[in-house]
């Protein structure tokens, strides 16, 4: 294993020189705080921030959990750990020390580790997510104390010998819940307490802990998953040790960055090379589908979260740092990426402070900002500033993937004559599937790029034997005959797209019994990515004809897929009169059903803008009060619907209609997931503008600053149409307008900010 060695002597100097990332611990040191645990008082880093209206930031403690913990200050401790070793600076040097006192003063005499404070200083001792017991944060203070011990050494002799007494400590406590060389059964926590032992075994050739190496990383290979026609291919099976089908998530899988660290403490060249190999197939998930939530028998790529994206990243850099390969430094960059744009909603993941948002959803950015993502954010930012700077043109958000995963809900493909039926139910994506029990044929409009993408199918319930599965997209046509097993995810052929928007056809016949499909999953075979400055970097790992094995670098843009425009409306509206009240009839703009009759409790959606089925207002209780069919509030009058589509989303609309002077505008709105701040336009008849808040909190929230309740619903439907007793609100708020004709007004894209009614007051 020398050649390894050698290796990270020439890599590492380079590596200095990298990547110029800009690492803020602004934030971080926002979340930094002293907390009294029991007596002692220790600087700690509060669990959440939550975003206010203004753009500040006010920190937030876990319910029932705490206001601070060990999992959270266990990686602040690698982070300044990591930044000490590579910089010598004497500030991170005091932040990885207090945060290591945190850690030592969490740790019980038995070595095990308590999880959480309370607010009022006491250890939480019995909470599921706190209480001792060989758990995750036991197995992640476990490595930050090793690792402390490590890098420390030179530093700060003493305090390392403590650190690494105490690391012995965590990791006798580990070995009583090791399982077949698993911590607790389970390859994720195992991971985290494998990388633990290998700074332990660096720091004190301690016979037990190479030992352990070398069991926990055996059974982590014989989890790893190597089936060509898996979507778990270069994954490593995270499903409880009972269970016979593969499940895994992206948050805290860190099994092949723990291999990568095993091979190199035990001088393994085959165990580098099979690792190496796995992080190249499981890129081709992780590119273009971004850092997968979860796989079990449905793909959940939202929320997309730094942890999982730290979690890849990670892995990439310590691979790249034995293996100097540059494919793999090349799609670490890539991945890290992903917080600066390359991303399904091309937006940028880090605040202007060094936030680290908590999460990218389907249609929106959570902006709350607590401990786990912000020091995710910059644990990631550190490893690809560490990357030569020849890999910088691979960091950027400019980057467009030419060739992105795409997954369909089975329930929103159109059926036709098949024989399936919708059902709604928890523990499935969208909380709706088909139970397919005949003939089906299910279709769908997709635009996909010239390459070969593998289908796969979410498979719920099954009581069937082999399922025969048909796909056609243009001329692609593939048939296979599946085995399925329930809850978990088959391939059921190869399609090519057609570089434009065609028809996807899936079909096929269960001869008896029936089965669950919950989702149709297209995963290319091949990641094209845009490079700026004219030149598109192809990633072949499954061996796809017409393209070199490997990585390659070509002119221009070698992938294209017919873009489908879509035209932002300007509509002109009619007007609705009542006194000197001008209520806009916006129902030609309408295209969301909030609130649901008694007919439409299962089929309204207010909430869930990636599946069919969501929950909704419960239309009748507003109905009560309607005075004359309009809702009044103080001085303020809205002219609402009810029946079918009764809101618009705001996806840069604009209104137009019959110039007046006005004096004050009033909009009747509310948002889905989380509270949004926007600004619409008024433009009046001589050219000028004002722009007014569009603002709204969660519809089960509360209001902001400039918001008012217009009315209280008492409960809402859930997404199967039953009554939840949760409060949810309507808003309103009000602006003064010019002294002008105002003739129309321009929306922005705030897609989870609903609109359901405007006012205009005449002068």
């Amino acid at each position: 294993m020398r050649r390894i060695l050698a290796l990270l002597m020439i890599v590492m100097p380079v590596a200095l020189a990298g990547i110029n990332v800009e690492i803020d611990l602004s934030h971080l040191e926002f979340l930094r705080d002293e907390f009294d645990i029991e007596g002692s008082v220790e600087m700690g880093y509060w669990i959440y921030a939550d975003r206010q209206p203004d753009g500040s930031y006010r920190h937030a403690q876990a319910s029932g959990e705490g206001v601070t913990c060990v999992d959270d200050v266990a990686r602040v401790a690698i982070l300044y750990l990591r930044l000490f070793e590579n910089s010598a600076d004497e500030t991170h040097y005091l932040r990885a020390r207090e945060a290591l006192d945190f850690l030592l003063a969490m740790q019980d005499a038995d070595g095990d580790f308590f999880n959480f404070i309370f607010d009022d200083g006491k250890i939480n001792r019995n909470g599921p997510t706190s209480r001792k017991g060989g758990n995750w944060w036991t197995a992640r203070g476990f490595w930050a104390l090793s690792t402390g011990a490590w890098i420390l050494g030179q530093r700060d002799p003493s305090y390392s010998i403590e650190l690494a007494r105490a690391s012995q400590k965590a990791f006798r406590v580990l070995l009583n819940y090791e399982r077949d060389g698993l911590i607790q059964g389970y390859t994720d926590v195992s991971s985290v307490a494998l990388l633990g032992a290998v700074e332990l075994y660096r720091i004190s050739n301690d016979l037990e802990a190479l030992n352990f190496i070398k069991r926990c990383s055996g059974s982590l290979i014989s989890k790893l998953i190597t089936d060509d026609d898996s979507i778990f291919r270069g994954l490593v099976d995270e499903n409880a040790p009972q269970e016979t089908v593969p499940h895994w998530h992206g948050w805290g899988s860190r099994q092949l960055e723990a291999l990568a660290m095993t091979a190199l403490a035990l001088e393994d060249d085959e165990l580098l090379e099979l690792t190496v190999d796995a992080f190249k197939e499981g890129a081709t998930l992780l590119l273009g589908a971004g850092p997968v939530y979860s796989l079990t028998g449905f793909v959940q790529l939202f929320p997309q979260i730094a942890y999982a994206a730290e979690a890849a990243i990670s892995t990439g850099y310590t691979l790249f740092s034995i293996t100097n390969d540059r494919e793999i430094a090349t799609i670490t960059a890539l991945l890290g990426s992903w917080f600066i744009g390359l991303n399904p909603l091309g937006q940028s993941m880090i605040g202007p402070n060094g936030e680290g948002y908590d999460g990218m959803e389907f249609s929106h950015i959570n902006r709350n900002a607590g401990a786990e993502s912000t020091i995710s954010m910059l644990l990631s930012l550190e490893r690809v500033s560490r990357l030569p700077e020849e890999y910088e043109k691979y960091f950027s958000g400019a980057i467009e993937l030419l060739t992105p995963a795409k997954v369909i809900e089975a329930e929103a493909m159109r059926t036709g004559l098949s024989e399936v039926d919708t059902f709604q139910g928890t523990g499935i994506s969208g909380n709706a599937a088909l139970k397919v029990s005949g003939v089906f044929s299910l279709r769908e409009s997709v635009a996909l790029p010239p390459v070969p993408y593998s289908a796969f199918t979410g498979i719920g319930n099954v009581q069937t034997g082999p399922v025969s599965f048909t796909l056609r997209l243009g001329e692609s046509r593939s048939e296979e005959t599946v085995s399925i097993a329930q809850k978990s995810i088959f391939k059921v052929g190869v399609i090519t797209g057609t570089a434009q928007e065609s028809t996807l056809t899936l079909g096929g016949k269960v001869e008896s019994g029936s089965f669950d499909l919950d989702q149709l999953v297209l995963l290319p075979d091949l990641i094209a990515l845009y490079i700026p400055g004219d030149e598109t970097l192809v990633l072949n790992y499954r061996d796809v004809p017409g393209y070199e094995e490997g990585m390659t670098v070509l002119p221009g843009r070698i992938v294209s897929t017919e873009r489908k425009i879509v035209q932002v409306p300007t509509v002109a509206v009619d007007s609705i009169e009542n006194l000197d009240r001008v209520h806009l009839d916006l129902r030609p703009l309408f295209d969301n059903d909030g609130l649901a009759t008694a007919d439409e409790r299962k089929s309204s959606n207010f909430d869930n803008p990636q599946g069919i089925f969501g929950a909704s207002y419960p239309a009748q209780e507003l109905e009560k009060s309607f005075i004359d069919g309009r809702l009044e509030i103080s001085d303020v009058e809205f002219a609402i619907t009810t029946k079918g589509r009764d809101n618009m989303r705001l996806t840069g609309q604009a209104v137009t209609f019959v110039p007046e002077v006005f004096s004050r505008i009033c909009i009747l709105g509310a948002a889905n997931h989380g509270d949004y701040t926007g600004q619409a336009m008024l433009v009046y008849e001589d050219g000028t503008t004002q722009n007014i808040a569009v603002s709204f909190s969660d519809w089960c929230g509360g209001p902001s600053k400039g918001e008012d309740i217009a009315f209280t619903f008492p409960s809402r439907y859930d997404n199967t149409g039953n009554i939840e007793r949760i409060k949810c609100m309507l808003y309103y708020r009000c602006a003064e307008t010019l002294d002008k004709p105002l003739k129309t007004i321009v929306f922005p894209q705030i897609p989870n900010v609903h609109i359901f009614a405007i006012t205009l007051r005449r002068k």
